[in-house]
């Protein structure tokens, strides 16, 4: 029987890259988000993240997320409102969006989802991170409505402070406003940053649901935390570039190829991995010191 050989080829350089060369299928892998402990934090601070001057979703970045989710397959995701930006060696853009599969009858939720666009106008989505809360559909959801802009209104914001006036433990800023349901009273849907009431704690953003009755009381009624799925980490974070010019450009590390081979595609993976394609196999380099190979197999011979 024919003994399988894969044959790993790494190079160790300046700022920790490392390069695989492997003969087999693609798969995409994710490397670890290093932008902070918490990637949802919000606030203004030297380096990180700085808040939006306004939430709406502008013509402009529309291009910039059609470009980063065209090649996106098992969800579909509408942007709702701009969150947060973040210059780097190009931007990072954060972005609240609706979340739907694409399977029969599935419901659709929200997802917080954070784009890298790069210095040559190159986009992909490098993060997601998941929230139960139904979004629902306008006119059939119970008669939840959505506005025509996420701002957080005056009705909306009295809501969220009444409802929060006797509660310890944490504290809710508004963000933006989601969709309302008149009922005897008024629900609200909104995005909050919600910061826990001990020292040094982090700001984490909720999907909270206020009831504000006809007498002027109000209550949250409920609340769903944004958490980041591991398992979906795949495929989905793949950009096609148009030239290896522009993936190490993005990537932020040089990388050289065999004369000997004719590229059929250049993927940038999560913003930290190129893998060039061609007949019989890929070249993958990215950072840090983690396998990159995206083959896991146990051969009989490994060089």
């Amino acid at each position: 029987m024919k003994k399988v050989m894969a044959i790993l080829i790494c190079f160790a350089l300046v700022a920790a890259s490392g390069a695989v060369f492997a003969g087999c299928g693609k798969q995409a892998q994710k490397n670890e988000d290093e932008q902070g402990a918490n990637p949802l934090s919000g606030g203004e601070v030297v380096g990180g993240w700085t808040k939006a001057d306004s939430l709406e979703i502008t013509e402009d970045f529309r291009k910039v997320f059609d470009k980063a989710a065209q090649y996106l397959t098992g969800v579909e995701y509408t942007p709702v409102a701009y969150l947060a930006s973040q210059v780097v060696a190009g931007t990072n853009h954060r972005v609240l969006c609706k979340a739907t599969a694409t399977v029969p009858d599935a419901e659709t939720t929200y997802a917080i989802v954070t784009i890298y666009e790069d210095l040559n106008g190159n986009a992909e989505i490098t993060k997601t991170v998941d929230c139960e809360a139904q979004a629902g559909v306008p006119g059939v959801d119970g008669g939840w409505s959505e506005p025509d802009s996420p701002a957080v209104t005056d009705e909306a914001r009295s809501a969220l402070v009444k409802a929060t006036e006797a509660l310890t433990g944490a504290e809710y800023t508004p963000v933006a406003l989601l969709a309302t349901q008149v009922v005897a009273g008024t629900n609200y849907r909104l995005l909050c940053e919600s910061t826990a009431t001990v020292p040094d704690a982090q700001t984490e953003y909720v999907i909270v649901t206020v009831y504000a009755d006809l007498e002027g009381h109000a209550e949250i009624t409920g609340t769903a935390a944004f958490e980041e799925d591991q398992s979906a980490q795949t495929e989905q974070y793949a950009a096609l570039m148009d030239s290896l010019d522009s993936a190490r450009d993005a990537a932020g590390f040089p990388m050289a190829l065999p004369e000997s081979i004719e590229v059929e595609d250049i993927i940038l993976i999560n913003g930290t991995t190129i893998e060039v394609d061609f007949s019989g196999g890929y070249i993958r380099k990215g950072l840090g010191s983690e396998d990159v190979s995206g083959d896991y197999n146990d051969y009989d011979a490994t060089e």
